[in-house]
């Protein structure tokens, strides 16, 4: 590219989380350890019933979803008045939706935390629960449905960074840096009230990020980015 300017759909963002995933992969303790930080003994996390921590739990999913529909109706705006509203085309609402309903939608909510079966941390035995601590990325059977990996909440959270993709060129790595900022605080709250490890929210993370830069070379590349 001109000025010797990296193209921002040929950087994955997907590898910044490489040394978390294998620190969390190789040193399978610090799930327990980061938890237990937030655990009092007899009390459990007794911070779970703060309200910040309430009002990420219940409101975020709704708010950050609220992102998606309006951005929808400004395209839809878009098509009714001929042009385009805040630069969302029809390949750009195509890119969002599918980075949506793929990586929080498909992958997280229905074929992983269905499917996995990793206990949380409050339902193991080092939180007062009876199932068994399983290791991230271990497949188990310590849980039937809506299990500890991967983080929903923080999953949904990071795929704000789709937004990244859309901006303009000069502000994608500032859009990205900004949704991972957010999914790291979802992510946070939920490992405080004990409904995740910190793998959880870690490989979370790299799964929207790949998703939503595989899917930015698959709608964006191809139909808006000029050769």
């Amino acid at each position: 590219m001109a000025g010797g300017m990296t193209d921002p759909l040929r950087a994955n963002p997907a590898h910044w989380t490489m040394a978390l995933l294998c620190l969390v992969m190789f040193v399978p303790g610090l799930d327990v350890a980061f938890s237990k930080l937030f655990y009092t003994e007899g009390a459990g996390f007794t911070l779970e019933q703060g309200r910040f921590l309430l009002f990420v739990r219940e409101a975020a999913p709704a708010m950050i979803v609220g992102t998606f529909v309006f951005s929808l109706l400004l395209w839809l705006a878009g098509l009714a008045f001929r042009q385009s509203f805040l630069g969302f085309t029809s390949a750009r609402m195509a890119y969002l939706a599918c980075t949506l309903a793929v990586g929080p939608g498909l992958l997280v909510e229905t074929i992983l935390k269905t499917h996995w079966g990793r206990a949380r941390p409050n339902d193991t035995v080092f939180f007062g629960g009876s199932a068994s601590f399983t290791p991230p990325g271990w497949i188990a059977a310590e849980c039937s449905h809506n299990c500890s990996f991967v983080s929903g909440h923080a999953a949904l959270a990071f795929w704000l960074t789709a937004y990244a993709y859309v901006l303009p060129t000069e502000w994608r790595n500032r859009g990205i840096l900004a949704g991972l900022a957010l999914g790291a605080i979802v992510g946070l709250v939920r490992i405080v009230q004990g409904a995740h490890f910190l793998s959880d929210v870690i490989f979370a993370g790299a799964l929207i990020l790949i998703v939503n830069s595989l899917f930015a070379r698959l709608f964006l590349r191809r139909v808006e980015v000029p050769s």
